[in-house]
């Protein structure tokens, strides 16, 4: 298994990063890996020595076939490792909310949805009630069957204008107050005082401290969420969405 040798998984998401970002290079990598600058060197010096990936331009480099053979194979070690583990983990309780009324014994269908677990009664579901709830209360089942993982939740990233262009002075709130309306179920972050002030001016009191990583955490839940972000901070988030994958629009009212 690959998770024993601390070398191959490193190597495993050397060669992933240039899968995935053929226009990475090696300090990029290092970045992301939180690797010193000699120590991804040796990596790519045992790489290229081993033919598992090729130069093509000084600091850039891509997988030779035996580069491929080799992520692939481990890759799909691994993917049939986390499935059983899932079932693992899955085969155990859940505490999830209650969609109606349940009652113990019932048999259950859940999934995921805003970055929290629902259940709901439904005889052709994937679960068993291990207790009884109302509709919104908590409620304890037993999986029984396949679920749906939860999809990434979308972001919208709002932007302010620093305070020395206007400000929250400049946003036009009757069109902000809208998005919230629209997306009711997201969450709103607030990332930089005009951006703050800017959501109380619509009588909204957003996450503040923490914000950037409650958004990645929340969108990797599967929650939507509103990124109030004042322009000085934008690039910082969008440099984080992208190295985490996420998606989003940017909207500037």
């Amino acid at each position: 298994m690959i998770l024993i040798n601390k070398r191959d998984v490193t190597r495993l998401l050397i060669l992933s990063e240039l899968l995935l970002n053929p226009q990475c290079n090696q300090r990029d990598i290092a970045k992301k890996l939180d690797l010193t600058p000699q120590a991804i060197s040796e990596h790519f010096k045992e790489l290229i020595a081993e033919n598992f990936v090729k130069v093509i331009h000084r600091g850039y480099y891509e997988l030779t076939e035996k580069g491929e053979e080799w992520l692939s194979k481990n890759l799909l070690d691994l993917h049939v490792f986390s499935e059983e583990l899932l079932k693992r983990v899955y085969s155990k309780t859940l505490v999830t909310i209650a969609k109606g009324s349940v009652k113990e014994g019932d048999v259950v269908k859940y999934w995921f949805e805003d970055g929290f677990i629902f259940a709901k009664k439904d005889t052709e579901g994937n679960g068993i009630a291990l207790t009884s709830a109302e509709d919104g209360e908590d409620l304890l089942i037993k999986p029984t069957g396949i679920f749906e993982a939860p999809h990434k939740g979308e972001i919208v990233v709002v932007k302010v204008p620093n305070v020395g262009e206007g400000g929250s002075r400049k946003v036009k709130l009757e069109e902000l107050k809208n998005l919230v309306k629209s997306r009711s179920r997201s969450i709103v972050v607030a990332m930089g005082v005009e951006a703050l002030i800017a959501c109380r001016k619509i009588n909204l009191e957003p996450i503040f401290f923490g914000a950037k990583e409650v958004c990645i955490e929340a969108a990797h839940h599967g929650c939507g969420v509103i990124a109030v972000c004042s322009e000085d901070r934008l690039n910082d988030l969008l440099r984080s969405l992208i190295e985490e994958r996420l998606k989003f629009e940017i909207k500037e009212f």
